[in-house]
């Protein structure tokens, strides 16, 4: 059993979604960058052409495990790592739902161009992977799943094999048209819409209810009441014979749209050229079809003895979905119903508002939203972000503060040098500004053409 289904299972409930990094979102020489976010970013910034060389950005979030302040120093970690697992810790909270999320992102080679004063257009190609999981307070609450037992005549609800979760990754190909409208002399509203070609390279989700444990004597315990719906993609078993193609298992339409809207300066030769900005995006709607080595299954009524499932094992991934059906159900075609589903990507929708009350100085309020949960895709994980900001045409200097869930908030710094940036949203657990329950890192780099004014 431990051979291959342990690491799926891990796979399962090890999981994510995140956020592109809040203390760089928002500055007038974001540009490119913030197409993930707010695709009229590029509408304003004055530089007349971006080359994005490369951004990434590695979110985790996991709220049932966390050091807290003063518990982690910069050279070292303190005396212990605490799991948050108190009756108290898990009943209710600012937050619906506690998880564990981890996002990647990478923007490839890509461009942006303004055309005359109130156009622009971009080609953006990215690499996205996220998972989403949920409902794992009994999992966090035990981890020695292994030591199960039960005397003889006795039953107990798993409570802890109850999962909740979803992965994606995928590649996307897209093009931003912006336009500008002059409301007037001193307001702007500045638009975008992008249309973006996916492909999916790894897809599952998990929805599996807690079993039930029975003893029937001293030597023979019985998991009954198996049931769990879930599908899968499964990897090549050999990725350098099938090439590209073996990781081209899926494919979709995405979309976003934004909007800003602007109220200059007198002086607009500067670089924060306005006072306040006010903006809305709703990012990834769409959804990718996988129809490669993939598997849908559901499992209802399944009865195993805990011998059987201690002996389960395979030898290829893609055994995975018959071996299971014959370990519950005695037959290794019974939980199969179809060979291809459909994952809605991670959408959610943002709302910001900048305002700059001295020059190239901006305090940045930013609220993200997400509006899809597992099993019908991976989740944006909910984010109120306070941004202090300096910024300059080749300088710029953030402190983001962010609360996940809108709860516990974390410090973070962000750096852009030219075109170079680098930043953390929660480096202040470093220094014992707050609690610690993730990490992240993004840095990007880009070339950057004024033109002609």
């Amino acid at each position: 059993m431990r051979s291959m289904l342990l690491p799926f299972f891990f796979l399962a409930v090890l999981p994510g979604v995140a956020q592109y990094g809040a203390g760089i979102a928002g500055g007038t020489y974001e540009g490119v960058w913030g197409l993930g976010s707010q695709p009229a970013s590029i509408l304003l910034n004055p530089v007349k052409v971006e080359i994005n060389i490369h951004r990434t950005g590695v979110d985790l979030d996991n709220t049932y495990l966390h050091l807290d302040q003063q518990e982690i120093g910069l050279f070292g970690f303190g005396r212990r790592i605490r799991v948050d697992t108190s009756d108290a810790a898990l009943g209710p909270t600012l937050s619906s739902r506690r998880s564990v999320s981890l996002d990647v992102r990478s923007m490839l080679p890509s461009f942006s161009l303004r055309i005359g004063t109130n156009n622009a257009i971009a080609f953006t190609n990215n690499i996205r992977a996220t998972l989403t999981a949920l409902d794992l307070n009994e999992l966090a609450r035990k981890f020695g799943i292994d030591a199960i037992s039960l005397d003889p005549g006795t039953s107990r609800r798993m409570e802890e094999l109850k999962v909740l979760s979803a992965a994606m990754s995928w590649t996307e190909h897209g093009i931003t048209y912006g336009h500008t409208f002059q409301m007037n002399e001193r307001v702007r509203l500045h638009s975008a819409l992008t249309g973006k070609y996916v492909i999916g390279i790894y897809g599952m989700y998990i929805d599996n209810q807690a079993p039930l444990l029975s003893g029937i004597n001293d030597s023979v315990q019985v998991v009954s009441e198996v049931n769990a719906d879930y599908a899968i993609v499964y990897p090549p078993s050999d990725l350098w014979s099938t090439g590209l193609g073996g990781m081209m298992n899926g494919q979709g339409w995405g979309m976003d749209a934004g909007a800003v809207i602007e109220w200059m300066r007198d002086d607009t030769a500067t670089a924060t050229p306005y006072w306040l900005r006010i903006g809305a995006a709703i990012t990834d709607v769409g959804s990718i079809n996988y129809t490669k080595r993939s598997e849908v299954h559901e499992i209802r009524n399944g009865v195993a003895s805990t011998d059987e499932i201690d002996e389960f094992e395979i030898e290829e991934p893609i055994q995975l979905g018959s071996a299971l059906s014959e370990l519950f159900l005695n037959d290794p075609n019974a939980s199969l119903r179809g060979r291809s589903f459909r994952m809605v990507l991670p959408m959610a929708v943002h709302a910001s508002v900048d305002y700059c009350p001295v020059r190239n100085f901006a305090l940045r309020l930013e609220t993200i939203f997400g509006l899809t949960e597992p099993t019908s895709g991976t989740t944006a994980r909910n984010q109120l972000s306070i941004v202090p900001r300096y910024e300059i045409r080749n300088f710029s200097l953030a402190i983001p503060i962010t609360m996940d869930e809108y709860a516990e908030a974390s410090m973070g710094l962000s750096i852009r040098i030219a075109g170079f940036m680098i930043g953390s949203d929660r480096i202040g657990g470093l220094v014992g500004l707050n609690s610690v329950s993730g990490a992240d890192l993004y840095f990007g780099m880009k070339v950057r053409i004024k033109g002609k004014s």
